[in-house]
């Protein structure tokens, strides 16, 4: 027999086996996937997408991003770096034409897309069902902050990047430019475009450090370089490159208690673990799930190292820069899913994934108990599925215990205050609104409806809830108006004067109203103000009331409206 043949036939006894077939495989991965898009399909609930739709008209209006604070009038010369504005520019757009329907879809299509390119870095090395059930834990808690917000274009980002990376270790060399494009879309579209330099970085060191024979840097540092001069491709240059880092230091430090009070999605871990104990990790499902996958995550890392795979270094850096960055603020525990996953997911299939013994060998009580596993896990999924699609189809609410209640559906939730936004930017005589804004983002609404183009007709509001554009010190004297239950007109004004108090309109959610019963008393018995508004909805934080002063009430004929209803709610 011929030299060459015999090596021929060689190769192919030794090949490696893949542990599963290929249907089977994109089986489970296309059920993975579309469980991530039907996971997305519910009524939106969060209230940023109102300021970032009405960012986005003026910026397709102008045909320039914003520079200065637009929609705020205690601090209107205040510099505004808005890298939202690719994000701000495709909601804007999207809302036009199908609503907020067309923006549900979008998102759930977006997360998709994202998860599904870290899913694919598993290579088909994983069965089917293991890998179902490997990403089942990660695909949960990345649904816990599945929102219409910036950092969906993040998640997508960051998702592509890692297959990027992937591809690159498995031998696709010039793949690794394309994060140049990659990183001029993402310092555009979020701020957390200094990610991708964490992980490449990284990745980097990984190279770097796997043979120390070399002499010469590899080429991924240059493709490194390239990106963050690439951060400067934006239309605040050097200014909206460092962005971040200011950010950062705003959040941080001595400031970080502060706003925590502000922005619960801000609380780490550990405040968690403070405020609520164990029992509050083992009712709430994505701490309870983060804890359940941080164990796996390191063993199976740990068994890689021992194994001395080759991606070891570049997987523990992500491992404690991400877990860390979760821990430190609940927000990012959707960047922990993407990446804590991909880590475990593509560890697990190079430990075990693919088999270098024939299958007959396999013991038959061992290819009986995968086998049962692997019936028993795919009816698991498909059936997780369906539940999710009738979930959508019964318009249910959807699970996690998310407040406002997630519910399956296409539109927007009943919970925004339209009617109320509305009536504000109708009103004659008011140019500045006092909102207290907490989670429905009623600040955000009162924005979109309130604020015009024309700077005549525009009116803004104290405060809304960008941490970036709002300075810790208007942020603290909106604090201290709202004050607590036991809160007076008097300190009440006299913050509010500090801004002025002509032509301005006092705008509460009734929940917080009725709670501080004092201010009440004390607003129905002022003659300085009066109610033009009042909607009791349960359903809406029992409504809204809207107070303007005498003087405007007269110049203008507006018709005063009882608010005494509200002293039943007490």
């Amino acid at each position: 027999m011929a030299p060459e043949l015999m090596q021929t036939e060689a190769v192919a006894t030794e090949a490696p086996i893949r542990s599963t077939s290929h249907a089977q495989w994109w089986c489970c991965f296309t059920v993975m996937v579309l469980t991530v898009l039907v996971s997305g399909c519910y009524q939106m609930v969060n209230g940023d997408i109102w300021w970032h739709l009405r960012a986005g008209d003026w910026i397709l209006d102008n045909g320039a991003v914003p520079r200065r604070n637009l929609f705020t009038y205690t601090n209107p010369d205040t510099v505004w770096i808005d890298l939202h504005w690719i994000f701000q520019v495709i909601v804007a757009g999207i809302y036009r034409e199908f609503g907020t329907a067309g923006l549900v879809v979008w998102k759930s299509v977006v997360g998709a897309v994202a998860l599904g390119a870290v899913f694919f870095t598993a290579f088909k090395r994983l069965s089917g069902v293991l890998f179902a059930f490997a990403w089942l834990p990660f695909v949960w808690i990345y649904a816990g902050r599945f929102h219409v917000r910036p950092e969906m274009l993040s998640h997508l980002y960051l998702g592509v990047t890692l297959l990027i990376i992937h591809s690159h270790h498995h031998g696709r060399s010039r793949v690794i430019w394309l994060l140049i494009p990659i990183q001029v879309a993402w310092v555009n579209s979020q701020g957390l475009f200094i990610l991708q330099h964490c992980v490449l970085g990284a990745y980097a060191l990984n190279e770097q450090f796997r043979d120390f024979s070399k002499a010469r840097l590899n080429r991924v540092w240059y493709v490194l370089v390239a990106c963050s001069i690439a951060t400067l491709c934006n239309p605040y240059g050097l200014q909206g490159a460092i962005f971040p880092l200011e950010l950062l230091q705003k959040v941080g430090g001595e400031n970080r208690e502060f706003f925590q009070l502000l922005a619960g999605e801000t609380m780490g871990m550990g405040n968690f673990l403070e405020d609520y104990g164990i029992d509050g990790i083992l009712r709430s499902t994505t701490p309870r799930l983060m804890m359940l996958t941080v164990p796996l995550c390191l063993g199976v890392v740990l068994l890689g190292s021992r194994r001395r795979l080759s991606l070891t270094i570049y997987r523990w850096i992500l491992l404690f820069g991400f877990g860390y960055l979760a821990w430190n603020m609940n927000r990012n525990a959707s960047l922990y899913a993407m990446v804590w996953g991909y880590v475990f997911v593509s560890t697990l299939g190079e430990l075990f994934g693919t088999k270098s013994v024939p299958k007959s060998s396999d013991d038959p009580a061992l290819a009986l108990i995968r086998g049962t596993i692997t019936k028993i896990g795919t009816l698991f999924v498909v059936v997780s599925l369906l539940a999710s699609v009738t979930d959508l189809l019964g318009n249910k609410e959807m699970p996690g215990g998310h407040y406002p209640p997630r519910r399956a559906g296409f539109g927007e939730d009943g919970w925004y205050h339209h009617e109320a936004a509305r009536f504000i930017a109708e009103m004659p005589g008011v140019e500045n609104v006092y909102v207290h804004y907490n989670g429905t983002g009623l600040a955000g609404v009162v924005i979109y409806h309130a604020f015009r183009r024309e700077v005549t007709s525009s009116k803004r509001v104290f405060a809304d809830a960008r941490l970036e554009a709002n300075s810790p010190e208007v942020l603290r004297h909106f604090l201290e108006a709202l004050g607590e239950n036991d809160q007076t007109l008097a300190r009440f004004e006299g913050v509010l004067s500090e801004y002025g108090l002509n032509k301005m309109a006092l705008v509460f959610k009734n929940n917080d109203l009725i709670i501080r019963k004092r201010l009440l008393e004390e607003l129905i018995a002022s003659e300085k103000w009066r109610s033009v508004y009042l909607s009791m909805d349960p359903n809406k934080g029992e409504g809204v009331t809207i107070f303007v002063s005498q003087d405007v009430v007269e110049k203008h004929q507006l018709k005063i409206v009882s608010v005494g209803e509200l002293r039943s709610r007490f």
